[in-house]
């Protein structure tokens, strides 16, 4: 009977050892690929910058990662991550550990294996400070590079913006804002250096944050009215916070600014509108008033079933890039939303990269 006890007692600790693994297994599967390479220069900072809607101020900072075994200054990849212009950092830390969508970063980081170095990028939220300092930041941030080129071995004249959702709006003005003295911001001094990125990979990003929501509600086989209006016109959405017109900003919402445009021919400009400052907000924050034949080429990408951004927001820019004959590719899917685009538009994006830094490009298939 005791040894009977003792079989049972060993059988017991075994089905627990097993049933504690399958635990631990179960915890570490993930949903999305994991992204473990650690910086080759982490934290670096570019300035301290003043949150006026927060208070204080913060070290504006960056990560680089080289690729390895360069010897030549390599080209640049920056990317400019999303969350609503309210969430997220330059550590992109929520998206390495799989379990968070993250296949644009991972898209992006890819470029380490042709031979870029790949910088994630801070910026100012919406909770901190209004727009534009979020492009003033970015612009900083390129022109920080260019004047440490010899440090960390790049090419200053190679340097691409990569972003996403509201970081794709961002790097969508970094394209076309060149010597726009509203928009260039003296972050991190260096005035020297030029802001102008070499080209845009812009995957789904904004383009009027104005029409966000209507250009939704005529596709109500994506999104139902309701959810349209709580994450682009109401009081809360970060969609008017960025504009200092919502979210924790006093303010009205998207719908009751954009109720105030002015005349066809000059929207933003409302001379009997209480609401002046932040339509030229709006007017500053949309890419489109600012397109010229001086701009660089841009690659876009977006799905057809995205419910943040209709599709029409990157249509508008593609036919007003193609107005000014500026280079431009539009990598669409009616099958994709909000978030990976898939194998077929990531590849698209990382050869545009590589003809754009005349790099082999990879084998792919």
């Amino acid at each position: 009977m005791g040894k009977l006890k003792k079989i049972a007692a060993a059988l017991m600790a075994c089905v627990m050892t097993v049933a504690s693994a399958s635990a631990v297994f179960a915890e570490e599967k993930t949903p999305f690929p994991k992204f473990n390479i650690k910086p080759t220069y982490s934290d670096v900072v570019v300035d301290t910058v003043e949150m006026p809607i927060k208070g204080g101020s913060r070290d504006l900072c960056m990560n680089i990662y080289s690729p390895k075994g360069a010897k030549n200054p390599t080209p640049v990849v920056i990317y400019v991550h999303g969350g609503k212009w309210s969430s997220g950092d330059y550590t992109c830390a929520s998206l390495m550990d799989g379990n968070k969508e993250n296949g644009t970063f991972l898209a992006c980081m890819s470029c380490l294996d042709v031979g870029c170095t790949v910088v994630t990028a801070d910026y100012r939220l919406s909770q901190e400070a209004m727009f534009p300092a979020m492009v003033w930041d970015l612009k900083g941030q390129i022109r920080f590079l260019r004047a440490n080129a010899e440090k960390f071995n790049i090419d200053p004249d190679r340097i691409i913006v990569w972003g996403e959702s509201a970081g794709g709006h961002l790097v969508n003005l970094l394209g076309v804002t060149d010597g726009i003295e509203e928009l260039e911001g003296t972050v991190g001094g260096n005035l020297e250096y030029s802001s102008k990125p070499t080209a845009v990979v812009d995957y789904f990003g904004m383009t009027d944050i104005l029409q966000l929501a209507p250009d939704q509600y005529v596709r109500p086989y994506v999104m139902d009215p309701v959810s349209i209006y709580d994450t682009n016109d109401a009081k809360t959405a970060t969609r008017g916070q960025v504009l200092g017109f919502g979210g924790v900003v006093e303010g009205e919402g998207l719908a009751v600014l954009r109720g105030e445009l002015g005349n066809p021919s000059n929207p933003y400009n409302n001379p009997e509108s209480e609401y002046q400052e932040a339509l030229y907000r709006a007017y500053l924050a949309c890419p489109l008033n600012f397109i010229s034949k001086d701009d660089c080429p841009f690659f876009i990408c977006q799905g057809g079933m995205d419910f943040r951004v209709a599709m029409v927001q990157s249509e508008r820019l593609f036919e007003a890039l193609t107005k000014e004959d500026i280079e431009a590719y539009m990598f669409t899917s009616t099958l994709q939303s909000h978030g990976n685009q898939g194998k077929f538009a990531d590849d698209a994006a990382v050869r545009f990269v590589c003809n754009q830094f005349g790099l082999k490009e990879p084998n792919l298939y």
